[in-house]
């Protein structure tokens, strides 16, 4: 029988799902920056960067927007697009920092927002039950 943790703090689902779209607002922005860098309204040309800056920013462009969206509506898949994003980009800065360079700044947001995440997951209930914890009630 799984743990029933959010019983005994029915205001853990809320608060977990308010957390996870402040990242969703987060991460669409950060999306929408990206898909500024290949449009050319920001930053230096996107013809011009390297390939494999290309290819990082594409990916991001599109899976921080699909994460958004997940994440606003706490599924679970929102929660695995995210996941997937901040790994990349933790690889990224701290394996491939010769590549992408060392941004210490985005790999301590995204250690700390996964830290976050989990610790709140653990209140909210186990992994087995935290996706039919996370549908409010319609009252």
């Amino acid at each position: 029988m799984p743990l029933q943790f959010a019983k005994a703090a029915p205001v853990a689902p809320a608060i977990l799902l308010w957390y996870l779209r402040a990242l969703a607002l987060f991460y669409f922005l950060s999306g929408l920056v990206n898909w500024a860098r290949i449009l050319g309204a920001i930053g230096p040309g996107f013809a011009g960067q390297p390939a494999h800056v290309q290819i990082a920013t594409v990916y991001f462009a599109l899976l921080q927007v699909v994460a958004a969206v997940g994440l606003w509506c706490g599924a679970a898949w929102g929660v695995a697009a995210w996941l997937f994003s901040s790994v990349a980009e933790l690889v990224m800065h701290v394996g491939f920092s010769d590549l992408f360079g060392s941004a210490w700044l985005t790999v301590t947001f995204h250690v700390t927002t996964i830290l976050i995440y989990v610790g709140l997951a653990w209140w909210t209930g186990t992994p087995e039950n935290t996706g039919q914890i996370l549908r409010l009630p319609s009252e």
